[in-house]
């Protein structure tokens, strides 16, 4: 694992990890973390892209990780899209010969959507698993009215954003590391929350316009987004190359949980027959 960065739209320098494979790269994968989380915590999935053959980097996205800026915090959702949009160019005058891939886990799904339904141009597949266009945060009614009045005025008081670590995952190292990880950050501002629903909700309505390769997978117990919404939001996308995992028994973030390999296992083959 390399420590890198990227410079996001606005200029700003920000934080990248890079695995890279030991002989010639397949392709590129680069990879958004879910809410709260950040590149560090995707090790698991950066080295299994980097052991079956693929450079795959991971920034962590504006609010997050080793961001220097406000924490839980975006001005307007446009701003991710901006970003990847920022180091897909970047990363192409590196890789001009390489095919590029994206992959979007749960709240990282959402930039993504949001990107190829704008230009798909630039990548040849996206892989969403446990895309967030739906959730079940633990985050009640009131917290919601509260946030869209923060969001109006926006102000930058932070609150919790409603993931309980205990649905992420069955093996408890995977949820002790990201319970006690040091930079995790897991509290937004409202107009965080608002410009994340209101993304959500976007990306839901428009999978009729996802047009490219798209693999979408999903835990049958995942407690976190709802498998049957998802489902719903799979079979709307028009790509005639889309495919749709459902694996019962499994929770939000099961890589490394009991059953977790056959997921990875169908993600790298996915991956494979594509980047061919």
């Amino acid at each position: 694992m390399e420590e890198t960065n990227y410079i996001g739209y606005d200029n700003k320098q920000m934080f990248m990890r890079l695995w890279e494979p030991e002989g010639d790269s397949k392709a590129i994968v680069i990879a958004l973390h879910g809410l709260g989380s950040h590149s560090g915590l995707m090790s698991f999935l950066g080295e299994s892209f980097a052991n079956r053959g693929y450079t795959c980097y991971a920034p962590d996205l504006r609010g997050f990780g080793q961001y220097d800026g406000k924490k839980g915090h975006i001005e307007s959702f446009d701003e991710y899209v901006k970003d990847i949009e920022a180091i897909i160019a970047q990363l192409k005058l590196k890789h001009s010969d390489q095919k590029f891939f994206l992959y979007g886990h749960s709240f990282g799904a959402l930039p993504i959507i949001h990107y190829v339904i704008k230009d798909a141009s630039e990548v040849e597949g996206i892989m969403i698993p446990f895309p967030a266009v739906s959730e079940r945060l633990e985050i009640d009614g009131f917290r919601k009215t509260f946030a869209g009045v923060l969001s109006k005025v926006n102000a930058k008081m932070l609150f919790p954003n409603g993931l309980n670590f205990d649905l992420l995952a069955t093996n408890p190292e995977v949820v002790k590391r990201n319970r006690e990880d040091p930079i995790r950050f897991d509290k937004v501002t409202g107009r965080f929350a608002v410009k994340g629903l209101k993304a959500k909700d976007e990306a839901y309505l428009n999978g009729a316009r996802i047009l490219l390769p798209v693999l979408v997978l999903q835990g049958g117990d995942d407690q976190i987004t709802i498998p049957e919404k998802n489902k719903k939001f799979f079979d709307s996308i028009s790509s005639e190359d889309k495919t749709w995992k459902q694996y019962d028994g499994l929770y939000h973030d099961p890589y490394e949980d009991e059953g977790g390999e056959e997921m990875l296992n169908d993600l790298l083959a996915w991956l494979d027959e594509r980047a061919k």
